[in-house]
């Protein structure tokens, strides 16, 4: 079972996506109860005692817990003492302990609107027995695996369509036709043998978009399959096109048109969707749906000229200013391992907007330019809202992103460090013992990819008026250069600059990278110090991986940045990211400033002078090429990358004005270090973990590494009732530990699972209920014990 949560990303191209989610796998929380099993039957027909599946090689199998002691007990009443068996070789075996069964691999448990069951990945006929481990009451499942065979395409005939329109958003699909005229065929079975073609219904050339990014079409961004309902194809689209599914082998086609009606505007005013006034859930989190322009849904080519504003003592400022607006754009969805106040884009239908965590009321407009062009005049053309905080929205907790000591620049110490790998910039020149210099305007000689395929301006080069060294001080500097090569003689990289690395020079797995800069200010101007993989074990980027010690966009010279890329080879990739906000008067130009990171093992945290500002860990990051490894890509050695770019996505392909330019980049040190377990405490005797309490002295929870502490305090009685992850309440006696105190327990917690609950006890004057409250492990936050 996998859920695919797909963003809408905005740069240069607004690109919408969509996905289908689908149930998620969850073990039974520590806690559930403990009932016995007297009796087990069969939810319904389907779900036993035989199940049939068919497939390619493989099939997915679920079915619905079955009904317990008669109905009287669920699922989280008897979990513990619920088993699986497997039959191998004749004999049942308990399924951890079956070595060709992995949970989370190839079963586990799901959960969705309520229900609970089993499922499995199988490419044999398997049997399955759920047992009570206190009395060997048993119930049997036999899941038939039949194999399909491989088979090409004869005929096929649409079962939708062949014109489909699609939405506001440009969202539209088809389920998979009829082939070789027999509705039994799945398409697993003629899979291998099927092309997909595009091309705009005005367009006389067919694309084929399998592995093709550079056609713009990109699998997962803007189309793919779904399974639901047989499954199909979808896409999203911002003009009317053909899609031709052909045969490799026989070419027979099919042809189908997805129209998309692009609205005609009379004019640009916006109004309302739906409403102006918006309050924030029980996780602080608000959607707002986008204005109408001129009476109907914005589509996606028109998203990039509104203007987003928020009110800020009475100033409105923008909202994509985040040193000003405290807000930070997350492109990937809420990041809850970050505190700061977050926004983004949603797509469902229509397109709008999501903020979180929202706990204090606020004002934002949104405005839309009158002529219709991104960057003109908006006048009086804005929409007014007003957001309903939560006071009690959970925000994450980063108590444990404390500020490190740093080095100063004549002296690079740090107790409990061990400096490994230098440089302090003190010679004539380069040490290219030390420094690689990159090269040109291309990745790999290809004319697809000028600009470092990212849209960037400048072109690399080797020479002093670039890079050089001064006054102990390394300079990369950008210049009016204007240069063409033979990749696209015809295509000018209008300025030069320098991008130095240490490449098959050095490179470390896991420490400490602080880099001490002076960073230019101006429209387009991307200074950046980063990492990447010596060795790209996992595949092309950024499946390997890639660690930002620092960005900055010279245009907003208040606010610095960290991120890490994973996930998939592009396109397939994504990112997480945090932003640091200079104190008022500081800037990244004011004067020199350290930036690190903390690579360990499972996590990742970044620092500007020492203060903590982001933290990533292992449960945020993957790779697809080691879906069983939580620390791939990040646990492999990576060189260290500094460079002066210009222009490029990352600021949307803002570009310089006249005085931007020359702009340097001024590296005062760079240096690395290992922790040497010379600090505080013994590296035997790792410290206890810290407890935060959430509540009073009354009641509440105390959280202690992934445990919860609940407690009531003189009381002559005390009950607990909670859900986690929004499961089956559980009403549980508190234990009594003297003087009127109670206690209970909840151990094991995962980032992110979420727990509810409420209390009843009696101060002496009577029973009381108090409020339902709401922890999120991770994210509530608390005060120290």
């Amino acid at each position: 079972m996998k859920q695919k949560v797909f963003s809408l990303f905005l740069a240069l191209v607004m690109m919408a996506s969509v996905g289908l989610l689908s149930t998620s796998p969850v073990r039974a929380a520590e806690g559930a109860g403990t009932t016995t099993i007297t009796s087990m039957d069969y939810f319904s027909a389907s779900d036993g005692p035989v199940i049939t599946k068919s497939g390619v090689g493989q099939a997915s199998y679920g079915f619905v817990m079955p009904k317990f002691n008669g109905g009287s007990a669920t699922w989280n009443d008897v979990v513990q003492d619920l088993g699986v068996n497997v039959k191998v070789g004749g004999s049942w075996v308990d399924i951890d302990s079956a070595g060709s069964f992995v949970y989370n691999q190839n079963w586990g448990h799901w959960s969705d609107s309520g229900f609970n069951g089993y499922w499995f990945t199988l490419s044999a006929t398997t049997e399955i027995q759920l047992y009570s481990k206190a009395n060997g009451v048993t119930l049997d499942y036999t899941l038939v695996f039949q194999n399909i065979n491989k088979t090409t395409i004869t005929a096929m005939t649409p079962t939708q369509g062949p014109q489909i329109t699609a939405d506001t958003t440009g969202g539209a699909g088809f389920t998979y036709p009829v082939f070789n005229n027999d509705p039994a065929i799945p398409f697993a079975a003629v899979a291998d043998d099927l092309k997909v073609y595009v091309k705009p219904v005005n367009s006389s050339e067919w694309i084929d978009i399998d592995n093709n990014a550079a056609s713009g079409w990109i699998y997962d961004k803007n189309f793919g399959h779904f399974t639901d309902g047989g499954g199909g194809y979808w896409f999203n689209v911002t003009e009317s096109i053909n899609v031709k599914l052909e045969s490799k082998t026989s070419l027979v086609n099919v042809v189908y048109t997805i129209i998309f009606n692009e609205p005609v505007r009379n004019s640009y005013v916006i109004a309302p969707y739906d409403g102006t006034t918006f309050t924030a859930n029980e996780s602080g989190a608000i959607g707002l749906p986008l204005p109408k322009i001129d009476g109907s849904a914005p589509v996606a080519d028109e998203l990039g000229n509104f203007v987003y504003q928020i009110n800020i003592g009475g100033q409105w400022v923008n909202l994509g200013d985040s040193g000003q607006s405290g807000f930070a754009y997350s492109a990937n969805g809420y990041n809850n391992m970050s505190a700061a106040n977050q926004w983004g884009y949603w797509v469902d239908h229509i397109y709008g907007l999501w903020f979180q965590p929202i706990q204090e009321d606020l004002q934002i407009r949104i405005g839309y330019p009158l002529n219709g062009q991104a960057g003109g005049n908006v006048g009086d053309n804005f929409v007014y809202y007003t957001f309903i905080g939560n006071p009690n929205a959970p925000r994450p907790d980063v108590t444990d992103g404390e500020d490190i000591p740093v080095g100063t620049p004549s002296n690079p110490a740090i107790e409990g460090m061990e400096l490994i790998w230098q440089d302090e910039f003190n010679g004539t020149g380069l040490d290219t013992g030390k420094w690689n210099y990159e090269l040109g305007y291309y990745l790999n000689d290809d004319p697809g990819t000028w600009g470092w395929g990212n849209a960037e301006l400048q072109h690399y080069t080797n020479s002093t008026q670039n890079v050089f060294i001064q006054d102990g001080k390394l300079n990369i500097r950008a210049l009016n250069e204007p240069k063409s090569f033979p990749q696209d003689p015809s295509r000018y990289a209008q300025y030069s600059s320098g991008k130095i690395n240490t490449k098959d020079h050095f490179s470390l797995k896991y420490g400490r990278v602080d880099f001490r800069a002076k960073l230019p200010t101006g429209n387009g101007i991307w200074p950046a110090f980063w990492m990447l993989p010596q060795d790209n074990v996992y595949g092309s980027w950024a499946a390997s991986g890639e660690i930002d010690v620092m960005e900055a966009r010279g245009r907003l010279p208040g606010t610095s940045s960290g991120a890490i890329h994973f996930g998939g080879q592009w396109p397939a990739n994504t990112h997480v990211s945090g932003e640091y906000h200079f104190p008022e008067g500081q800037t990244i130009a004011n004067d020199f400033h350290v930036y690190s990171v903390v690579w360990e093992e499972d996590n990742i945290k970044w620092y500007v002078d020492g203060k903590f500002f982001f933290k990533a860990n292992r449960d945020q990051w993957y790779s697809t090429a080691a879906p069983n490894n939580p620390n791939a890509p990040f646990d492999q050695p990576f060189y260290l990358i500094m460079n002066l770019a210009i222009g490029g996505n990352f600021d949307g392909g803002v570009t310089p004005n006249p005085g931007d330019i020359p702009a340097t980049l001024q590296v005062d040190y760079v240096r690395v270090y290992k922790d040497n377990g010379g600090g505080q405490q013994n590296p035997e005797e790792p410290a206890p973990p810290s407890t935060i309490v959430i509540g009073d002295e009354v009641k509440g929870l105390k959280k202690t590494g992934d445990d919860l502490l609940f407690y009531v305090n003189g009381a002559t009685f005390a009950d607990l009732h909670y859900k986690v992850n929004n499961g089956v309440q559980l009403n549980v006696a508190m234990t009594g530990a003297g003087n009127g105190n109670y206690t209970y327990a909840v151990n094991n917690l995962k980032q992110g699972d979420t727990v509810e609950y409420f209390f009843t006890y009696n101060p002496g004057q009577g029973a009381l209920d108090t409020p339902w409250q709401t922890y999120v492990h991770g994210v509530t936050q608390g005060t120290p014990e």
